[in-house]
């Protein structure tokens, strides 16, 4: 009698909690199986004009070309066949930008070499925008960064090498904004970043080596900021980021190492920052994010805490570790930097217990934690997070619980442990679903897409559709299920007529469907709280059920 009342209670206290807890129903679908012989590899999602644009392979037919969709399978069609029959065109480095209300891309005609290309969402205004490397020559046009109207970006003309360009949409108007390293040498200009309304980047020539520089616009404005690494050294700035009206960023002077630097926008006041790894070792500064108006960071102090999460208000004395969450010198690598839900998430690894996991912190010490142990075990047991991105107020990324057999699967987190989850459509899936290196999961109209291998249908486009499960809604219509606990079988009473039933997981996965029926078996399901769904020809309703299997 004990027992029982203490298993009410338990149930009370579940279903109160559940009566304040968003709950939100999941749906995989495939848009459209792009390549039926193979894999299509979908990749470069880029939203313009309320559709989405993407790389794809169908399969020998077209080859890789330009595809768009709107999210349905009947509009999900190649938008040009800019290298014609089988033959691949490679689009790549899509671009979104006000200039002209276009798209800019890199591709290979056949017969220009890969050039810059333009669209305006159409077959016919799908066109090349300029022959800059003259011939069947490669300008190879990437790195497209908008600025002041213009795009700016790196190509080669096969005279002056790889050099800084510039367009305002017309033919006539793409030109060579400035031969940084003069003759046919390469300054290959990137890093691009916008502060104080000029465009600072790296580049390089062969007197002052790799350094930092800075435009204008204009040609003359186009001039190097501070040769960081005195004579022909290089001082290979990056990662820039603006904070408190600076721009920080890692560099080499050739005596502290790469360390973290500042600038304002003078020659002058573009100095040392401070010298984590004192001497000569540097501390390698990276994956910059500003959070509760400060700056989070990775760095290597050299042997103290080795490779830890670091933190700066702006002062060189507000500049320390932030906590050494791999005790010790053997460091903790923090990558994937990012923040949701008012605290910052990413992966670290604290060594000998756990290997690279997902963490947390709100910004205190004793509040950087690991959020969950995803792949058990210590060592090499990493779960590898990738492509961390927010959809309807969660947290969603790409981990693998398994590195046995490598399974990575798509994962999502409202911030806590225990709705930490993978999820999967409801079907058989493959093992290792999502493959590394093709895996970027966009946001576009409601929805979740990504490239998976969940079927036979190999890597295609598919997408995630979530909607709220409301556990309260009862008005809509009028259904009855019991037993309740259940143990087999599930009865619906109800006057009206039954659509459809759906059941889901606590974390909002479907599991399983049905038909018009008033009767469903739960018998295949483990002990525990789930959700039904019943839509009849009234309305639908989202009721809790316990199967005591």
């Amino acid at each position: 009698m004990k027992k029982q009342t203490m298993m009410k209670t338990i149930l009370i206290t579940v279903f109160s909690i559940l009566l304040t807890t968003s709950i939100n129903a999941q749906e995989f679908e495939m848009v459209k199986d792009i390549n039926p012989t193979g894999n299509s590899d979908p990749m470069y999602f880029t939203e313009y004009n309320d559709k989405l644009y993407f790389r794809a392979n169908d399969g020998g037919i077209n080859g890789e070309e330009l595809w768009v969709t709107d999210g349905t399978e009947a509009s999900t069609t190649i938008l040009k066949d800019i290298n014609p029959d089988s033959s691949y065109s490679y689009p790549y480095y899509l671009s979104i930008t006000e200039l002209n209300g276009k798209l800019y891309f890199s591709a290979n005609d056949g017969v220009n070499g890969r050039e810059l290309w333009v669209t305006d969402g159409t077959e016919t205004g799908t066109t090349l925008l300029k022959d800059i490397n003259l011939g069947n020559g490669d300008s190879n046009p990437v790195y497209f960064f908008p600025y002041n109207d213009k795009l700016y970006f790196r190509a080669d003309d096969g005279i002056n090498g790889r050099e800084l360009w510039v367009t305002d949409g017309t033919e006539v108007g793409t030109t060579l904004l400035k031969d940084i390293n003069p003759g046919s040498g390469d300054s290959d200009p990137y890093y691009f970043i916008e502060y104080n309304g000029k465009l600072y980047f790296q580049a390089g020539n062969d007197i002052s080596g790799r350094e930092l520089w800075v435009t204008d616009g204009s040609s003359e404005g186009t001039i190097m900021l501070k040769d960081i690494f005195l004579s022909s050294g290089s001082s290979d700035p990056i990662g820039f980021i603006g904070y408190n009206g600076k721009l920080y960023f890692s560099a080499d002077n050739g005596s502290n190492g790469s360390e973290l630097w500042v600038t304002d926008g003078t020659e002058a006041g573009t100095t040392i920052f401070k010298d984590i790894n004192p001497g000569s070792g540097g501390s390698y500064p990276m994956g910059f994010i500003e959070y509760n108006d400060k700056l989070y960071f990775r760095a290597n102090d050299g042997g103290i805490y080795g490779e830890e999460l670091w933190v700066t208000d702006g002062t060189e004395a507000g500049t320390t570790t932030f906590k050494d969450i791999n005790p010790g010198s053997g460091g903790s690598y923090p990558t994937s930097i990012i923040e949701y839900n008012g605290k910052l998430y990413f992966v670290a690894a604290n060594g000998i217990i756990y290997g690279r996991e997902l963490w947390t912190t709100d910004g205190t010490e004793a509040g950087t934690v690991m959020l969950k142990d995803i792949n058990p075990g210590s060592g090499h047991c990493n779960s590898d997070y990738f492509n961390f991105t927010e959809y309807n107020g969660k947290l969603y990324f790409v981990a693998n619980n398994d590195n046995t057999i490598d399974n990575f699967q798509i994962w999502v987190t409202d911030g806590t442990s225990e709705n930490t989850v993978m999820v999967q459509p409801n079907i058989t899936s493959n093992t290792n679903a999502l493959v590394i290196g093709l895996n970027p999961l966009h946001v576009f109209d409601g929805s979740l897409y990504f490239i998976a291998n969940f079927d036979e249908n190999g890597r295609e486009l598919w997408k995630l559709t979530t909607e709220g499960l409301d556990v309260n809604d009862l008005t809509k219509s009028e259904v009855k299920l019991y037993p309740n606990p259940v143990r087999g079988i599930l009865q619906l009473q109800t006057t009206e007529k039954v659509k459809q039933i759906k059941l889901f997981s606590m974390n909002g996965q479907e599991l399983q469907s049905w038909g018009a029926q008033n009767r469903v078996d739960l018998s295949a399901y483990p002990s525990g709280i789930y959700l039904v769904r019943i839509q009849t020809e009234k309305g639908i309703t989202t009721q809790k059920v316990i199967i005591n299997n």
